[in-house]
C-alpha cells in the first residue's frame, strides 16, 4: 500500500514536471531533442484553430466586428503599435528575458497574434545570432539596400528553417522529404490560423486593419534589423554589422520600444531587456560598435 501510494505520488510529480517543462522550455531546445517537434508543434496549433473554427460553425458565431466604421482609422495606429510591441516581447522571450514561469506562454500567445508563431521566431532568431550577417547562413541577411533586405528576408526564412533541421538531424534525402512535408503542414497551420482571425474579427476589420497592421509591423521589424546592422551607413556588404543607434528617429524609437536600436550591445548581451538603457548606464563590451557616422 505504501509502495503503491508512493508510486502514484511519484508518477503525478513526474507528469507535473513534464508539463512544466513543455510550458517553460524553449522551442529550439525541444527541436534539438525531437526530430518530429515541428510536426507536433504545428499539429497542436492546427488542432486548436480547427477546433475553434468548428465551434464557430456549430454555434453560428457572429464575428465581433461588422461593417467598416470611422473608428477603423483610429484603431489602425494603436493596433500597429501593439503589434510592434508584440514582436518586441517575442524577441525578448526568445532570449528568456521574461520570468521563466511566463516566458514561453507569453511568446506563444503573442506569436499567434502576429501569426508567425513562437517556435519559428525562436528557432530562426537563435540562428541569426549564431550566424549574424553571414550571407549564406543568416536567416535574414542584410544588404545596403533595404528593399533587397526585405526580399531576401522573406525568401530566406523558410530556407533557413530547412537548413537548421539538416544541421541538427542530418542532410539526408529522408530529411529533405520530411522537411517538405513539414513545410506543407506549416502552411496549412497558417491557413487555419488566418481563417480563425478572419472569422473572429470579421472580414472587414481583418482586411482593412488587422492584416495591414500586421504586415506593416513585420516590415518595421525588418527595418529595425536592417538599420541596426548598419544598413543606412553601409555601402558594401562588408559594412554590415550590428551597431548601436541613438540619435534622431532612433532616439525616439529607443524610448518607445525598450531600447531596441542599441543592437550591438544586444548581440553581445542578449539577456538585457532594454539595451539602450543599459548602454546609457555605462554597460559596454568589446563587441560594441560605436554609432556609425552619417
Amino acid at each position: 500500500m505504501d509502495s503503491n501510494g508512493r508510486f502514484r505520488l511519484e508518477g503525478a510529480a513526474s507528469s507535473q514536471e513534464g508539463n512544466n517543462s513543455v510550458l517553460t522550455s524553449h522551442p529550439i531546445a525541444q527541436f534539438r531533442k525531437n526530430p518530429y517537434f515541428y510536426f507536433m508543434y504545428d499539429g497542436f496549433w492546427f488542432a486548436v484553430c480547427a477546433a475553434v473554427l468548428t465551434t464557430f460553425w456549430l454555434t453560428g458565431f457572429t464575428p465581433l466586428i461588422g461593417a467598416p466604421s470611422w473608428w477603423f482609422a483610429a484603431a489602425f495606429p494603436v493596433l500597429f503599435f501593439a503589434l510592434v510591441w508584440a514582436h518586441l516581447l517575442i524577441h525578448n522571450c526568445t532570449h528568456g528575458n521574461l520570468p521563466r514561469a511566463i516566458n514561453r506562454v507569453v511568446g506563444e500567445l503573442l506569436g499567434i497574434i502576429v501569426v508567425v508563431r513562437f517556435a519559428s521566431w525562436d528557432i530562426i532568431h537563435m540562428r541569426h545570432h549564431k550566424y549574424s550577417d553571414d550571407r549564406v547562413k543568416d536567416p535574414h541577411p542584410n544588404f545596403p539596400s533595404f528593399w533587397k533586405t526585405v526580399v531576401h528576408t522573406i525568401v530566406n526564412v523558410e530556407k533557413q528553417l530547412f537548413q537548421q533541421y539538416y544541421d541538427v538531424w542530418g542532410d539526408t534525402p529522408e530529411n529533405h522529404a520530411r522537411e517538405r512535408r513539414r513545410a506543407w503542414m506549416s502552411y496549412g497551420t497558417n491557413v487555419v490560423l488566418v481563417a480563425t482571425w478572419l472569422w473572429l474579427l470579421g472580414p472587414w476589420f481583418t482586411v482593412l486593419v488587422f492584416a495591414p497592421a500586421n504586415l506593416l509591423a513585420g516590415l518595421f521589424v525588418i527595418h529595425f534589423n536592417w538599420s541596426t546592422h548598419n544598413g543606412e551607413a553601409a555601402t558594401r556588404l562588408e559594412d554590415m554589422r550590428p551597431v548601436n543607434l541613438s540619435s534622431g528617429y532612433y532616439a525616439v524609437g529607443n524610448k518607445l520600444f525598450a531600447g531596441i536600436y542599441a543592437h550591438a550591445l544586444h548581440h553581445d548581451r542578449p539577456t538585457i531587456f532594454n539595451p539602450a538603457k543599459a548602454l546609457a548606464a555605462g554597460v559596454t563590451s568589446a563587441a560594441v560598435e560605436a554609432e556609425p557616422a552619417a
